[in-house]
């Protein structure tokens, strides 16, 4: 063998024997949980063993010539687990071993020094036998495969039976003498035919990779189109082609999607692309089309798919949207009857029972005087009588609380500023008032923000242990800010209070929120924000 050839062959085997490791590393660190990745590297990490044979070092050199198949077993195996990195069956599992005992074996008796078999060259007899072996086994994979899988599988199966029939071909070769020519062209065949797998499972890769994602893009429900930094759309000649025919314009597609957001939203999508492509990150907006069946609402998705061009996912929220809508109407609808309820019970309460228990109240008095009046002589009567009116003053005065408690008159009065000022001066915890609306507001608005504060107290006097409470209401904009604290010992918990949680769902029903930062030793804080437009 010439110099050159040397060298070439050299080039060659280490070209193999990298892209081996580098491709196997690239697979085990996109799927780790795949063992074709690690078997790809073993087969790169073992494909140089053969070359320790002329180290100079004679045990290094049987070592080496014992075990140079090694790599050959390891791609073989690779062969029949692939697409899994797993061998499926029994039958697959057995050929690998025989394959790697008959190999060793025979490396061991036939290609080493040791003075074991006389005639050496009838142990490729053996190697054409396993190699037979297990090209029966690799042709067997594609027989018992289902038909599914078979186009998976044919690119590397195909490789590793081109390997098989480079080996057992030069096996041949080495018993029966050939021409010089021909036996040049094997030699070159066995030399490449390596190459083809690791090209072949990359492939092989790929196209599942693509698989998934075209199976991703099939499941995605929402338009997907790409375009670039300047807002021109980026598409095969099948997407505008699908982009020109599509005829419902209420489900645009494609260059049509493309040129509908950008008549509408153009700025808003070119500064959201360039955002994506700047920070890498995905970026979110929302536009409105007007279609021939009305204002429809999207919310585009932008993620970077190339150094100048991203990736837009648009979705309808229409429907969404205008459910939510009408479940925010639904919900401040039953608060507002709730409180039309409160207004009527109270209004009832205080026009009716307590007007009869005052005129009752009255009558008692009239008859007291009048058996005062009768020289002392029903002495037990008039104790009666005011006992009665002591009683009837509780009843009163209970029903006062009840009827407040209900829905307060002064908050229908006066509005929710001097209704905060009562709850405040009723605080049981001194409580002051730190600011207050400017304006009356919804009788909804203002009845939540009621029960909010009058909750918040009652939960300052009850839990916090505190000696002092403030109480903020304030018009934000077009929010009805609240703040509700104590200098208490905190610890307050939402999910443990039906109270609370009912204020949350009050002003949740309003399109609010109530918060509540409450850090034990260090007293609570309670915040509602309800909209006020």
């Amino acid at each position: 063998m010439s110099v050159g050839r040397s060298a070439s062959f050299g080039l060659l085997h280490l070209a193999i024997g990298l892209t081996y490791v580098y491709g196997g590393l690239a697979i085990w660190d996109h799927e780790p949980a795949n063992r074709t990745g690690r078997l790809m590297t073993l087969v790169g990490l073992t494909w140089f063993i053969g070359t320790l044979d002329e180290s100079g070092i004679p045990m290094l050199n049987e070592i080496a010539l014992a075990f140079e198949d090694t790599p050959v077993i390891f791609l073989l195996a690779l062969v029949l687990a692939y697409p899994s990195g797993r061998l499926e069956t029994m039958l697959d599992r057995v050929a690998i071993a025989i394959l790697a005992i008959g190999a060793t074996a025979l490396n061991t008796l036939y290609s080493t020094s040791l003075p074991i078999i006389a005639d050496k060259s009838s142990g490729l007899y053996g190697g054409l036998a396993l190699a037979t072996m297990t090209t029966v086994v690799v042709v067997r994979r594609w027989v018992v495969a289902p038909r599914r899988l078979r186009r998976e599988l044919a690119p590397v199966l195909v490789a590793g039976l081109v390997f098989l029939a480079g080996l057992i071909i030069n096996l041949i070769r080495r018993i029966a003498d050939l021409p010089e020519g021909l036996e040049s062209i094997l030699l070159a065949a066995r030399d490449l035919a390596p190459a083809a797998i690791p090209v072949a499972l990359l492939i092989g890769f790929y196209r599942q990779s693509e698989r998934r994602l075209q199976a991703l893009v099939d499941a995605i429900p929402d338009r997907m189109f790409r375009f670039g930094r300047d807002g021109r759309y980026v598409g095969s000649r099948a997407d505008l082609t699908a982009g020109e025919e599509i005829g419902d314009i209420d489900a645009p597609i494609g260059r049509r999607l493309h040129q509908l957001m950008f008549a509408e939203a153009a700025e808003t999508s070119l500064a959201a692309a360039e955002k994506a492509l700047h920070s890498g990150q995905l970026q979110a907006y929302d536009f409105a089309l007007d279609l021939p069946t009305g204002r429809r609402a999207f919310e585009a998705r932008i993620a970077p798919s190339g150094p100048d061009e991203v990736t837009a996912i648009v979705r309808d929220f229409t429907d969404q949207r205008a459910a939510d809508t009408e479940l925010r109407r639904s919900r401040a609808r039953i608060v507002e009857a709730t409180d039309a309820e409160r207004r009527r019970l109270e209004r009832d309460l205080h026009d009716g029972a307590q007007q009869r228990l005052v005129s009752l109240s009255l009558a008692l008095r009239l008859l007291r005087s009048r058996l005062a009046s009768a020289d002392g002589i029903h002495t037990e009567a008039i104790a009666a009588a005011d006992d009665a009116a002591i009683e009837l003053k509780l009843a009163i005065k209970e029903l006062r609380e009840l009827a407040r408690g209900i829905h307060p008159a002064i908050l229908t009065e006066a509005g929710l500023g001097a209704a905060i000022n009562a709850l405040a001066g009723r605080s049981t915890v001194p409580a002051v008032v730190s600011s207050l609306p400017d304006r009356r507001l919804s009788q909804a608005v203002e009845a939540t923000a009621y029960f909010v504060v009058s909750e918040a107290l009652a939960n300052v006097a009850k839990y916090a242990s505190a000696t002092h409470a403030s109480v903020g209401a304030d018009c934000v904009g077009s929010i009805l800010h609240i703040e509700v604290g104590d200098n208490g010992i905190g610890g307050a918990d939402a999910a443990r209070g039906s109270g609370i949680r009912g204020l949350q769902d009050r002003v949740a029903a309003l399109g609010g929120r109530v918060t509540i930062d409450s850090p034990k030793g260090q007293g609570t804080l309670v915040v509602a924000e309800i909209p006020i437009v």
